[in-house]
């Protein structure tokens, strides 16, 4: 291993990125702590401290020299801290992680059998750790409760657990909890806990706690305190939340456990390196990057310039930066370079439109302590910039939490990236496109399934042809992961915002799907776009909602409308009950009233919007817990595009209709005020066809090809629009007669449906801001009447999908006053309105009015999809690795490998038996590009050019520096190098090489050998396990690490000075691999025996 220091990595915050560090921070780790061997057990002091701001009381700890304390403080990076030492060895302890360390006592370290690898081995039965860890817990509490059992809670007071079992979701449990609490009052209700991020149980996971019945006032305390958990066992958790719930208020989840590296001076650093674990793994070149220049990153370089090249084939933006102690890869493209409508940007957001506008590009941000990049140790941001690359101060601010600032689909994205390493293992080792890999990478436990049994159905959906890793290019990560941002982004409507599966029914804007676990997420925890943004940007949209939604539920049960169940809205005893309960709790009718109560309990929208524009939160506005949750439900389960038209766009009166001037208070005769609204209610699927019915019409009637769509009006009752704006317009119910046949009616002059069918109501919400009466739609139908069930006098459309919504007319009284300048603001908006007049067919039998006058509509402006030309020059990092400056010439190397009757003393076995399709192109590529460095001179090792497969090399190890031990004890005995031989496994490269050396012998490191060579002579370190090695690492890479290990670890790799010329045998070096691995806790990888057959 090597003897070079190195420093612990500053970690980037998590605000923004789907890791879960925090500011960054210096890690006591394993390859930090473990920096020299020494085969005599010595005695050390080390202190570890935690941040300043927690002050922290110190205690000895004794240690044996044969039992490593593991502390469970595991990282997203999956790196371990832990502390090991040789007998009577004092370690200074902070009183906050004693119990995690006496908690993590093990044989010999943690295992890791729950992380996916590729391939992964089978689970071990003894992990108490991760998913399975929470499986034995579970199965531990289970025989305790599963009919009914004792739990003790705070204060030693009892509570009573019946029927405990796993819930409907993954990783759930529900159960039914009864006690007492402090005040003497008796509860019993039944208790769902979902648990999240298991990967690092207990030592860290995330709770949703929700419940079915009614509960104490106290619970929702309680569920806030635990959303995070830290260092608790589940049945301890159960025992805190119980002690909550029953009145102790420092009952918490408790404390992250991130414990950093304090300030050492050198003496305390040599300290550290004593007892040094003798395998840990210290990568050197290639593999590690330190200080930001080519030679740190060595071979490393080369494959940037080469990825980098791939990325701009395919339109992208690379760039490389330095950010504190790790690097930041950045790849972004114009927004307007994407193959999207920004007419569908605007129905999502109107940040992503200006965006458009504004050249802004999409950009990722990779961190990485490596390059290739390790999958499971990358962290991500997202968001819009300017430039092709965001500057240093913005990236540095951004990893910390506060620099680029998110958008509508941000958060969601960068939780999905959380599954991209197993979406991207699946993709790569099955063969699957990524819908069945996302399919299955979305579920941790299922991904674990497919790798332990090496069994996958067959891809469903449509095939990749046309993305990175069906060209080739699956080994540049960042590349890949970018591409699979971008196709995420971009169909974003049709995957849940929640847990990022499929969604049955794709809507307009991005929702999530109907499990009610991801509506509950979405409505009452916030995981969706914030309902805050939509108040603040489109107030009057919100306030018509609430209004449509009060008429429904004040109408009664005749009226369609689905309440929100399942989302916990309470109602309190004000609404005339005895004591609180759930919305579902009550009956439909009063349900219904409930709901409109709340509503009413609500402060003006303005008024909220004010609140929050002045720094405040929603939950803080004056209204009951219930009405918030309302209101919420009301913004995020409205599918449909709805946007207040902007000024001099709708319809138009009479005397402006060609002069853009603003529309009037008074519309063609129609008393009182009016709002309009760009109106788009369905799917994705109901536009298409409704543009699929343009083209068939255009294509029977030349007319069509001119005049494609008229315009006609709907009424309908008020408390009809909250219906119709979730599920559009359709002929289920019959309300008005259907005297010209079946279908939905439209009339061409707005008298009619203005005046008679859009019915008003009786039930005005008092806190408007616009005190709605009627509302009415405008809609686009496909010109072809003689198709319709009728044309005459009215338009009776049986075919739902020639129908368009497009304005929502909504009558009423505004009772927000309009300064004059914002008036006058208005007028100059309305005058420069660029929309075009529609223009009506003149054959239509019936014209088109309003009021009494044609009717004149201002279409909205349509933006056209352009190119953005990116002329933007790299900056000087970037340049350089494009057209980096001439190297130096090298000296060639010029070796002679050794005759044949050196070879002929040697064991050797046949090649691996066991090949497949990937790793024949995988190990073509890499012998290629080893022997044209080798003909070049350019390697400190020999390759036989001629092998007789390729799964099994023969290496020769000439070239080592000439002031090292290894150099000097190979001249003494006139050994021109070290034979060794890589075999590799037909799963490569998803599976690491193994790696021995066959001649000369190496000292064993009981008697003061090293250099990761173990007794048999196999080369073992967590780089080439299961644990450590990574698919985009690349052979020349591996075999110079192994080299550099060789002279550079402490101690180094010496020849055995009795029996340095006696061979390595085969068994042997499997053996001692085997034996190594085993105990580092390391993963042996899963065909590994079948490299000897």
């Amino acid at each position: 291993m090597s003897s070079r220091k190195k420093r612990g990595q500053l970690q980037p915050s998590s605000s923004s990125s789907t890791t879960t560090a925090a500011q960054p921070t210096k890690r006591v780790t394993r390859s930090s702590t473990t920096k020299q061997q020494q085969p005599e057990a010595s005695t050390s002091t080390s202190t570890v401290t935690t941040p300043a701001a927690r002050p922290t009381k110190k205690r000895k700890v004794e240690m044996s020299a044969h039992q490593p304390i593991i502390v469970d403080d595991s990282d997203e990076e999956g790196e371990d801290t832990f502390f090991s030492g040789a007998e009577g060895e004092d370690f200074e302890i902070d009183d906050d992680i004693q119990a995690a360390i006496s908690a993590s006592l093990q044989d010999q370290v943690k295992s890791k059998a729950n992380k996916v690898g590729l391939p992964s081995p089978a689970l071990t039965e003894e992990v108490s750790f991760g998913r399975a860890g929470w499986k034995r817990d579970y199965g531990l509490c289970k025989s305790k409760w599963a009919v009914q059992g004792e739990i003790e809670g705070y204060a030693g007071m009892i509570g009573t657990v019946r029927e405990f079992k796993l819930g409907d979701s993954d990783d759930s449990i529900t159960f039914e909890l009864a006690y007492d609490d402090i005040d003497g009052r008796e509860f019993k209700f039944g208790l769902d806990i979902v648990f999240q991020d298991l990967k690092n149980y207990p030592a860290s996971y995330k709770l949703v706690l929700f419940s079915p019945d009614a509960l104490p006032r106290r619970a929702d305390t309680t569920f806030s305190r635990f959303t995070e958990v830290y260092d608790l066992e589940l049945p301890l958790l159960l025992g805190k939340i119980l002690a909550s719930l029953q009145g102790d208020d420092e009952a918490t989840g408790g404390i992250p456990g991130d414990f950093v590296e304090g300030e050492q001076d050198e003496d305390e650093d040599e300290e550290m390196i004593d007892g040094a674990d003798p395998w840990a793994e210290d990568p050197g070149r290639g593999f590690e990057i330190a200080k930001g220049s080519e030679g740190d990153l060595g071979a490393g370089w080369i494959q940037i310039k080469e990825h980098f090249q791939q990325a701009e084939e395919w339109g992208y933006r690379p760039g490389l930066t330095r950010v504190s102690d790790f690097w930041v890869v950045s790849y972004s493209i114009p927004l307007k370079n994407l193959p999207i409508d920004p007419n569908v940007l605007g129905m999502w957001d109107d940040g992503l439109v200006n965006a458009w506008k504004k050249d802004r590009r999409l950009t990722l941000m990779m961190g990485t302590d490596t390059y290739p990049p390790h999958l499971d140790k990358m962290n991500y941001w997202l968001g819009f910039h300017p430039n092709y690359k965001p500057p240093l101060d913005v990236m540095v601010s951004t990893t910390r939490g506060h620099g680029m600032p998110g958008f509508y689909l941000s958060a969601p994205i960068l939780n999905y990236l959380k599954s991209f390493g197993r979406c991207y293992k699946l993709r790569t080792a099955f063969g699957l496109n990524w819908t069945t890999s996302d399919r299955i990478g979305m579920d941790e436990e299922e991904t674990r399934q497919v790798f332990q049994y090496n069994q996958v159905s067959r891809s469903t959906g449509k095939e990749d042809k046309d993305d990175p890793i069906a060209k080739g290019f699956e080994r540049n990560i960042p590349l890949v992961t970018f591409h699979w941002v971008l196709r995420r982004f971009m169909e974003a409507p049709k995957y849940c915002l929640n847990c990022g599966l499929e969604v049955n029914i794709p809507s307009l804007r991005p929702y999530v799907c109907d499990k009610p676990l991801c509506i509950y997420g979405f409505m009452s925890l916030g995981l969706g776009p914030s309902v805050e943004h939509t108040i603040v940007t489109h107030p009057a949209v919100v306030d018509v909602l609430v209004s449509f939604a009060h008429c429904a539920a004040a109408s009664g049960p005749n009226t369609r409308m689905e309440l929100p169940h399942h989302l916990h809205i309470e109602v309190p005893p004000e609404f005339g009950i005895p004591q609180p309960q759930l919305l579902d709790e009550l009956s439909d009718p009063d349900q219904r009233r409930a709901l409109a109560w709340l509503i009413e309990k609500l402060p003006r929208i303005s008024e909220i919007k004010a609140h929050l524009e002045s720094g405040g939160k929603l939950k803080s506005i004056e209204a009951p817990s219930g009405s918030i949750g309302v209101l919420r439900w009301l913004v995020g389960s409205c599918r449909a595009y709805l946007k207040e038209t902007k000024p001099g766009e709708g319809v138009q009166d009479a005397s402006s209709a060609t002069s853009t001037t603003p529309s009037q208070a008074v519309y063609g005769g129609f008393g009182g005020d009016l709002k309009q609204f760009t109106f788009v209610v369905g799917s994705p699927e109901q536009e298409s066809n409704f543009r699929n019915e343009i083209e068939l019409a255009k294509k029977g009637n030349r007319n069509c090809v001119n005049y494609p769509t008229l315009l006609a009006f709907h009424g309908s009752g008020t408390e009809r629009w909250h219906n119709i704006l979730r599920t559009g317009l359709d002929f289920t119910d019959t309300i008005n007669g259907r005297a010209y046949g079946n279908g939905v009616y439209f009339a061409p002059d707005s008298g009619t449906s203005m005046g008679s069918y859009s019915r008003g109501t009786p039930y005005i919400r008092e806190n408007a801001d616009f005190k709605l009466s009627k509302a009415t739609a405008l809609v686009e139908l496909v010109n072809v009447p003689h198709t319709f069930a009728s044309s005459h006098p009215y338009y009776v459309v049986n075919n739902v999908k020639q129908i368009k919504p497009f304005l929502l007319l909504v009558q009423g009284t505004n009772m927000m006053e309009t300064s004059e300048e914002v008036e006058e603001e208005r007028v100059r908006k309305a005058q420069s309105a660029k929309g075009a007049l529609f223009v009506h067919d003149p054959m239509l039998r019936i014209k088109t009015t309003f009021g009494k006058n044609p009717l004149a509509v201002r279409m909205p402006e349509k933006l056209t999809r352009t190119t953005y030309i990116d002329g933007d020059a790299n900056d000087e990092t970037d340049q350089d690795i494009f057209n980096p400056p001439p190297p130096p010439p090298k000296p060639l190397v010029l070796f002679k490998p050794s005759p044949q009757s050196r070879y002929d003393r040697l064991e050797m076995l046949p090649p691996p038996t066991e090949t497949s399709v990937v790793a024949n192109k995988a190990l073509g590529k890499e012998l290629k590009a080893v022997v044209k460095a080798q003909e070049e001179g350019t390697l400190p090792f020999w390759v036989n050019p001629d092998v007789e497969s390729l799964y099994c090399w023969i290496l020769e190890l000439h070239t080592f520096p000439p002031d090292s031990h290894l150099h000097k004890e190979l001249k003494k005995h006139d050994i021109s190098s070290i034979i060794a031989e890589l075999r590799f496994p037909a799963s490569f490269p998803h599976s690491p090489p193994f790696m021995r050396i066959i001649h000369p012998r190496m000292m064993p490191f009981m008697h003061g050998g090293g250099g990761n060579i173990t007794g048999g002579g196999s080369v073992c370190n967590e780089l080439m396990t299961g644990t450590g090695w990574n698919p985009a690492f690349c052979t020349e890479a591996v075999v110079r690490e192994v080299m550099t290990n060789m002279t550079e670890a402490t101690p180094p790799a010496k020849l055995d000075p009795r029996n340095w010329n006696s061979p390595y045998t085969m068994r042997e070096a499997i053996e001692a691999y085997k034996r190594v691995a085993s105990a580092h806790g390391w993963q042996i990888p899963r065909d590994f025996d079948k490299l000897t057959l």
